[in-house]
């Protein structure tokens, strides 16, 4: 007698050996394979047949349903990536790190800026004066963010130079009331360097002829375009010209830092706080600090909480795809019930019968997840380089360079992001298959086969 396996033949003494050892039928022939039977039946049902060509078409379509859903969730995930580290490097390549201010204003500032500096974690420091105000020109009044700054000081705490398009800050003199705007700012008011616009600052200047808000002439010296809202806000002029606007006389607002790690500055600008506190007694005026956390945070929690919106948005599809493999082992489950009452019949156990399905549904699950990252990986590395060839099929720009702030698609893949989108996906088609796995295991042979 010679009985064969699926890969190996069975001689009748190795027959004669697992019987006496009390195997069952159904192990004998899994006893000698290369593989479990459990995964050998499972992958066999994942198949397509004549009969099953429905089921085999909506498993393709879950298949496809996680594929897609893992391939977005990675380009999504890289893209926003992408958006912050763009936003990051533009904005805190030219904003100050941090800010130290005291009320009423820094009198001595020279020599608070000279302590300033010695702290061993401090790049620079450089003084400044600021609030909101209005420009206007030819009819058209926007609001902005003016900054007095100390040209010769300011290339230290801020990289403002190479976002420069037109002029320069040492065209900022004092005395000449000269201002630097921003490109989106220029663009709104329709000026250009060599214009005159009138700067209006919330204080009023009382006259015989009655209150005025205070407001004065200023020639447009430069533009500056960085990539980011300050391009629509942002005006800067000298730092004595703003003193005289502002009536601030010999006192500044504050001083502007520049650190060695802009990781570190959240804790850097409260110890260099302290320091001046320390050794401060103007008239009990204490300081106080504020970092980029605290003035643009705001704007990188918002690209955070939009990441993850998005994600959780994604997933519903890697979702829809685990309803889908639900479904399927339902129908695969009603239409094995005879082939399962035979398995239970030559000895399997229910736990057996469960991993069966669970090896079907798990198929779905990592080789939908597997594909997804095959696809969703390259993709994100090379989104710019597609976005840019349909744009250049298509004659159409997706980014006009000349109203958004970047002309590329960024995008920068994040392994932690890909684990997760990874582990996600097979989690859920992990749990997508342990209820239909289950009825499964509890199917009885008798009830099976009464009618057969």
């Amino acid at each position: 007698m010679v009985v064969y396996g699926r890969y190996r033949r069975l001689t009748l003494t190795q027959c004669k050996l697992a019987i006496i050892d009390g195997i069952s039928h159904l192990k004998l022939i899994s006893y000698f394979m290369y593989r479990p039977l459990e995964l050998f039946i499972g992958l066999r049902y994942t198949r397509s047949k004549a009969r099953s060509q429905f089921l085999s078409l909506v498993s393709l379509f879950a298949l496809l349903g996680m594929v897609l859903g893992i391939a977005a969730l990675i380009v999504v995930s890289s893209v926003m990536n992408g958006f912050g580290e763009e936003l990051q490097g533009r904005i805190l390549r030219f904003v100050p790190h941090g800010y130290v201010d005291q009320v009423g204003g820094v009198k001595d500032w020279r020599a608070v800026m000279a302590t300033i500096e010695q702290q061993p974690t401090v790049v620079a420091a450089s003084p400044y004066i600021g609030g909101g105000s209005m420009l206007s020109f030819a009819g058209e009044v926007k609001g902005a963010e003016v900054r007095g700054i100390m040209p010769a000081l300011e290339h230290r705490v801020s990289g403002i130079a190479p976002f420069m398009t037109r002029g320069s800050l040492e065209q900022l003199v004092a005395g000449d009331y000269g201002i630097v705007l921003g490109a989106i700012l220029a663009r709104q008011l329709r000026v250009t360097v060599g214009d005159k616009v009138t700067l209006v600052i919330p204080k009023v200047s009382v006259t015989p002829a009655g209150v005025f808000p205070r407001m004065k002439r200023f020639t447009v010296v430069g533009l500056y375009q960085v990539g980011a809202q300050q391009d629509a806000t942002g005006a800067l002029i000298h730092l004595d010209d703003a003193a005289v606007l502002y009536q601030r006389g010999d006192r500044v607002d504050g001083l502007q830092l520049r650190v060695d790690d802009l990781f570190t500055a959240a804790t850097t600008v409260p110890s260099v706080v302290s320091v001046l506190n320390t050794g401060s007694d103007e008239n009990n005026r204490p300081f106080d600090g504020r970092d980029w956390t605290v003035t643009q945070g705001s704007l990188f929690k918002s690209v955070k909480m939009e990441k993850t919106m998005v994600s959780l948005l994604l997933l519903s599809i890697v979702a829809v795809a685990a309803f889908n493999i639900i479904s399927i082992l339902t129908m695969m489950v009603a239409e094995k019930r005879k082939d399962i009452a035979v398995l239970r019949t030559l000895g399997m156990t229910p736990l057996s019968v469960v991993r069966i399905f669970l090896v079907q549904g798990m198929f779905v699950g990592l080789g939908g997840t597997l594909l997804g990252l095959l696809i969703g990986i390259p993709l994100a590395y090379n989104i710019g380089e597609v976005v840019t060839f349909f744009e250049q099929l298509l004659g159409f720009h997706v980014f006009d360079p000349r109203v958004y702030y970047i002309s590329k698609l960024p995008s920068v893949v994040k392994m932690d992001d890909v684990i997760v989108v990874a582990s996600s996906g097979f989690i859920l088609s992990i749990l997508a298959t342990l209820y239909p796995a289950w009825r499964a295991g509890q199917i009885q042979p008798a009830e099976a086969l009464r009618y057969e």
